[in-house]
């Protein structure tokens, strides 16, 4: 979750963290982007996205993510009054939800 904003990445041709082993890797091919589950294994398909619209699941992601802040907003507001605004501020700033994605390159 922290890093969410870099499924950016591949949709301007770069390539996000992906995390440990097993060993995924992204491949551009051509439109499609293709999500390999473990590059040291002959195993498993990849999955195909298309590059363009790679952002538009991204941005339901940070429409979810805007929610959740909504309630942290809420839920803290009700148990904190004294600190729910910095708990909220400092939530956003750390997975930058409320900030708008930017316009794809690729």
């Amino acid at each position: 979750m922290e890093d969410w904003r870099d499924w950016l990445a591949p949709a301007d041709g770069d390539q996000p963290w992906l995390g440990h082993d097993p060993t995924p890797r992204i491949e551009r091919v051509g439109a499609i982007i293709r999500l390999w589950p473990d590059t040291d294994s002959q195993e498993g398909l990849p999955v195909g996205i298309p590059r363009a619209r790679l952002p538009e699941p991204l941005g339901s992601v940070r429409d979810e993510l805007v929610a959740f802040l909504e309630s942290v907003d809420r839920w803290a507001g009700q148990w904190f009054p004294l600190v729910y605004a910095s708990l909220v501020e400092k939530l956003d700033e750390g997975r930058a939800i409320s900030a708008p994605l930017p316009e794809s390159r690729g």
